[in-house]
């Protein structure tokens, strides 16, 4: 996968594009750290982490894709498919170690004199590669899961979720 460019820098204006352009990575990159750590909580062993779904975050577990879904599921089944995640891809605790590295070295990069927004970019990427790549894991194990319902244990699971979606919805 390439690492797309940004365009060069219009030197003869004021350093607010500039600025702005960064504030905007800094932004999004914060966005997707906030999102990792969420996503790897809710499907990691946060347990052990001290992390509370019933906490003053609950709000963005609820508002990540897989909320519906994962609400629906049972118990057991939501450990198992974080059992699973675990497995396959880390702890939240080796999970968050690597989100910590990452977030160090995007700050070396904002400060590095002189910028150079292609070594920021790079980590984004990295980052972003990584969040699909366990995303992708979490759909997958999500539908294996499914694929291993009856007929009617699904009609219920899109039962629940369809009452969700309409509690939520009012």
């Amino acid at each position: 996968m390439t690492t797309p460019t940004l365009p060069p820098t219009d030197q003869s204006g004021t350093g607010r594009r500039k600025w702005m352009r960064v504030l905007l990575v800094v932004s999004l990159t914060l966005n997707l750290l906030v999102l990792g750590l969420v996503i790897g909580a809710k499907l990691g062993g946060h347990r052990d982490h001290g992390f509370d779904p019933r906490g003053p975050n609950r709000g963005a577990i609820r508002d990540l894709g897989f909320a519906p879904l994962a609400g629906a599921l049972d118990r057991a089944d939501r450990r198992e498919i974080g059992k699973i995640l675990r497995d396959r891809s880390g702890s939240f605790a080796e999970n968050r170690k690597r989100l910590e590295s990452e977030f160090q070295a995007m700050l070396s990069a904002l400060r590095a004199d002189p910028f150079d927004p292609e070594a920021l970019l790079s980590n984004m990427s990295q980052q972003s590669e990584r969040m699909r790549q366990r995303g992708e894991l979490a759909r997958t194990v999500l539908v294996e899961r499914i694929g291993r319902m009856s007929m009617s244990e699904r009609h219920e699971f899109a039962d629940r979720i369809e009452k969700s979606v309409r509690k939520r919805a009012r």
